[in-house]
């Protein structure tokens, strides 16, 4: 008895089915808007105040752009949508508005992510002690040491200053690397967390002196953010 041979576009289509499975389609790059309300807390908690002023080392910083940069991977935020989540925040008694703003930016991974430049409210001049390759934080005084032997340099911080880094791996993350000096204080509170993030869902980041809210959206032109 003579078998008959298989359909001819069987051994044909099987192979194009599974790389498909296997492979995907191509990727292409995710645009994402950062908005971020930062404020104060007008009490006067000491809960988590170094002894020390802080200096947050936030390498290679950018600055948030204010107005478009042709082929830049971080662009102004083109409009902000926490309109009554600042209102509320500046009409408040117990905190005080600082910023209400963002930015545009790529999808960056978590080596090239660029921490995003904070400086807000009143100059903080300080002597901070050099630090190695791996600080996060400078180590600050209003005066130098009288053995200083060249350890200290002049810089001038801000009340809330240092650095925001967004970056996708299996999540969407937040990094903050940031210091809180009071006025007239030769005292910091340090912000340094790393939180895991859903895009479109509010965030809220806590200090004993500030705090954070932020929502993060892809943009995506055939759907409604």
């Amino acid at each position: 008895m003579k078998l008959s041979k298989p359909p001819a576009t069987t051994t044909g289509i099987l192979p194009l089915i599974l790389a498909a499975l296997f492979f995907g389609s191509p990727s292409h790059a995710v645009d994402y808007d950062v908005e971020v309300i930062i404020f104060e807390h007008v009490s006067n908690s000491g809960v988590g105040r170094s002894n020390t002023l802080l200096l947050p080392v936030v390498r290679g910083a950018k600055s948030i752009p204010q107005q478009a940069e042709p082929n830049s991977p971080i662009q102004p935020l083109p409009q902000l949508r926490l309109q009554a989540e600042a209102e509320k925040i500046n009409t408040s008694e117990e905190h005080r508005l600082v910023y209400h703003g963002g930015w545009r930016q790529t999808d960056f991974d978590q080596e090239n992510a660029p921490y995003m430049r904070i400086a807000l409210g009143q100059q903080v001049p300080m002597y901070a002690e050099r630090g190695d390759a791996d600080s996060l934080y400078l180590r600050g005084y209003t005066n130098p040491p009288a053995s200083n032997n060249g350890r200290y340099t002049q810089v001038t911080s801000a009340t809330i200053y240092g650095g925001i880094k967004v970056w996708v791996g299996r999540f969407l993350h937040f990094e903050t690397l940031l210091s809180y000096t009071p006025s007239g204080s030769s005292q910091s509170f340090a912000m340094e967390a790393d939180r895991r993030m859903r895009s479109r869902q509010m965030h809220y980041i806590d200090n004993p002196r500030m705090g954070i809210i932020t929502k993060i959206y892809p943009v995506d032109e055939t759907a409604p953010n």
